[in-house]
């Protein structure tokens, strides 16, 4: 019986002798496979453990036994160096006549479901349906297929096979060049994959600016710009909550004047939700509506968020918010942080949309001791928004002065009384009152003007900002220069939005 060509030889006395001659190529894939099972392994329980309530086997808070802090980029790390490795070791194993071990064939098979399912979740995550049929594959195949077939692998190797276990790993020994060449394109191919055609932005993640005639337009007639004439980007989200099985697209337009920047935002959202923990009066007195106050999802508004590097930044430009999402910290879902300034625009249905701005913040290094470890809010002379809770949380702080002083969810702060017994008596039962107070932010907080719109189960929100706000904090946008940016979208949650990894890129015409 001849040897196969590909794999170990047909001769069981043979191959588990101490100098037994497996393919140069598949000892190398021995050591490139185990430790990125590992930090794969490692880093999903991680991902998992702060992922929606409804999916996560964890409360949403990271255990301290479990791997914290940028878990999403070395998981994509790790994708990078398993995922050619688990193909050319299956390619191997089906040209040798070793293919009819179990434990062989769940740890090669489920690998490669692995790297299907996850390239989906990462790059194109596909309808509602798609999102979550990959979910589970990748799920059942990261943390339970793939990891007991590597154990039993592993146990094997111990064991009944322990004389082939070192000739496994023998890259030194008689080496050759032609097969680790021949692994170099499989390696190309699967990182641009991953990473979404590198070293380029595809034209399909790109989103033109177009260029219109400079006039003074005001916040309310934004919608009458030439929206049209502007070549949308589609994107899709997943991972969120209250979103259909966590899902929703997003159609992105941009026009620019040469002064401003002009952004229309749509995405599929059924319900409008305008409201952030508010309270209500009762016969007994008040009721404060929040289920989690460090991961309100019931009682709460609906927010959308793009993110811009300030300076280039080419770990985003590579793996997206992965390398600005930690896992841990002590905080649901994680927190942000970055090495360098992230300009951050987040539209908030009831903290900032009434009075017609989005609330622009940026991300900076991390500081664990601090209340929102890395996220800050830009400098701002005055206004802005604040929590309508009394000292001991029993009731309102605020209360309004009128009907004409409840808009939209919040309280104007021309609008609002200090709370007092007397007015509280005069409320009647059952009434709903705003959670929070809130006026435009002077400053650079407020640098970021916006209208919004809900009709027909959609969100539109219209933004408008200088190309040059003069504020350190802000990204300085040059017509005719590319920037890289990425967006979420959040249905009545605070922190569980929808998202997608890959990056994409606005290009201001010149």
């Amino acid at each position: 019986m001849p040897e196969p060509i590909y794999g170990p030889p047909a001769d069981p006395q043979k191959l588990y002798s101490p100098g037994a001659d497996f393919p140069y190529l598949f000892r190398w894939l021995h050591w490139l496979l185990w430790p990125s099972l590992i930090v794969l392994t490692l880093t999903g329980l991680s991902e998992h453990a702060v992922s929606s309530p409804d999916w996560s086997l964890f409360s949403g808070v990271l255990p301290e036994y479990l791997w914290p802090g940028r878990v999403h980029l070395y998981h994509l790390w790790a994708s990078l160096v398993f995922s050619p490795a688990v193909i050319a070791a299956l390619w191997i194993y089906v040209r040798t006549r070793d293919r009819y071990r179990l434990a062989h064939f769940l740890l090669l098979v489920g690998g490669v479901a692995l790297v299907l399912s996850g390239l989906v979740l990462a790059t194109w995550p596909g309808p509602p349906r798609v999102y979550v049929a990959c979910r589970w594959v990748h799920a059942v195949a990261g943390l339970l297929v793939v990891p007991l077939a590597f154990l039993w692998h592993f146990l094997c190797g111990l064991s009944r096979y322990r004389r082939a276990l070192i000739p496994a790993f023998r890259i030194w020994s008689r080496p050759k060049c032609l097969p680790v060449l021949g692994f170099v394109p499989l390696v190309l191919i699967t990182t641009c994959l991953i990473l979404n055609g590198l070293p380029v932005t595809p034209p399909w993640r790109e989103l033109t600016a177009k260029r219109i005639p400079v006039a003074d337009v005001d916040t309310d007639e934004l919608e009458t710009l030439s929206w049209n004439a502007a070549e949308p980007l589609k994107i899709l989200l997943a991972g969120g909550i209250a979103f259909e099985d966590g899902c929703t697209e997003v159609t992105l337009r941009a026009l620019h004047n040469g002064q401003e920047l002009f952004v229309c935002a749509e995405w599929l959202d059924p319900d409008e939700d305008r409201q952030y923990t508010p309270w209500e009066k009762t016969d007994d007195g008040w009721r404060h509506l929040i289920t989690n106050e460090d991961d309100e999802s019931t009682y709460y508004e609906d927010k959308f968020s793009l993110v811009f590097p300030a300076a280039g930044d080419w770990q985003f430009e590579r793996f997206g918010c992965a390398v600005y999402c930690h896992a841990g910290g002590g905080r649901a879902y994680g927190y942000k942080a970055a090495d360098r300034m992230v300009d951050v625009w987040h539209w908030k249905s009831t903290r900032t949309d009434p009075v017609g701005q989005v609330d622009d913040k940026y991300w900076s290094v991390a500081d664990l001791s601090a209340k929102d470890i890395g996220r800050h809010g830009d400098p701002k002379q005055s206004g802005g928004y604040k929590k309508n809770v009394s000292q001991d949380k029993s009731h309102p702080a605020f209360l309004p002065d009128g009907p004409a002083a409840v808009k939209q969810g919040m309280i104007s702060a021309d609008h609002a009384v200090e709370y007092s017994e007397e007015a509280a008596a005069r409320i009647p039962a059952e009434t709903i009152v705003p959670g929070i107070v809130a006026a435009g932010a002077v400053g650079d907080r407020g640098d970021v003007a916006c209208t919004s719109r809900h009709e027909d189960g959609r969100w539109r929100v219209y933004v408008r900002r200088k190309l040059d706000t003069g504020s350190q904090y802000d990204v300085k946008f040059i017509p005719g220069q590319p920037y890289p940016f990425g967006c979420a979208a959040f249905d009545r949650s605070s922190k569980r939005h929808a998202y997608e990894y890959p990056v994409y890129r606005l290009m201001l015409e010149p």
